[in-house]
């Protein structure tokens, strides 16, 4: 049994999911902007539940819905969802994002998609299909997340930097606005690894910035540490 993530008003394991808790689940739930009127959240292909249980730790007035089509991710995430403080305010569905009900509307749709878009490159079939495109891709969900946001509501993601043409232009196509834009590298001086987005249905000013991970000597950075304190217990 592998041990279990302690982070510091939860505890996780990853047991069965195909995508393990990682850097980008973490910086997606740190950075995803909330507000008093972010009434109700919908964490698509959730996995383990990593960025559900940070929002619904960040937002102690909001509900949480948590959507996951694949068995053991869904196992993993039920253990973690009932093990913490938030259970009562998380709602888990075993399905996907298209199976939800047209008549359900959320104030923010939050995702860690699958980025393999060409091949399977992970070595474990469960993680391979956890990370490939074809079952949830950004395009799949700048299709269908106009029926779902309210209608000040927000779509927050982390993609590959390398995509970040092809994520303007389907979300453009999608009636997508940016409104919030942060370019993450690792290091200083390498080359950007990661992009979060936010995006709403109705245009405004794009909120830019840059988020590098660790210092020259593999430390963790100021900023870094700024936006993920209240999760990591090492911090």
């Amino acid at each position: 049994m592998r041990p279990l993530f302690r982070f510091k008003q939860f505890a996780m394991t990853d047991e069965h999911c195909g995508m393990r808790i990682g850097t980008d689940g973490v910086l997606l739930g740190a950075w995803t902007h909330i507000s008093q009127s972010t009434k109700t959240i919908a964490d698509i292909g959730t996995g383990c539940g990593i960025i559900a249980l940070m929002l619904a730790q960040r937002a102690p007035h909001a509900n949480m819905t948590a959507v996951e089509i694949d068995s053991g991710a869904c196992a993993d995430a039920r253990c973690n969802f009932e093990a913490s403080p938030f259970a009562a305010r998380i709602a888990l569905k075993e399905c996907c994002f298209s199976e939800l009900k047209a008549d359900e509307h959320f104030d923010l749709l939050v995702s860690n998609p699958p980025f393999f878009t060409e091949t399977l490159h992970a070595n474990a079939p469960s993680r391979a299909t956890a990370r490939h495109a074809g079952s949830l891709s950004f395009d799949n969900l700048a299709k269908r997340c106009n029926k779902f946001l309210s209608p000040t509501g927000r779509l927050a993601v982390i993609l590959p930097y390398s995509q970040d043409e092809e994520t303007i232009m389907t979300a453009a196509m999608n009636r997508l606005c940016p409104v919030r834009h942060c370019v993450v590298s690792d290091r200083p001086a390498t080359k950007p690894i990661r992009t979060l987005w936010e995006f709403s249905l109705t245009e405004e000013h794009c909120e830019q910035s840059h988020l590098t991970i660790r210092n020259t000597d593999g430390t963790f950075s100021d900023e870094y540490i700024s936006l993920t304190k209240e999760f990591h217990i090492f911090l």
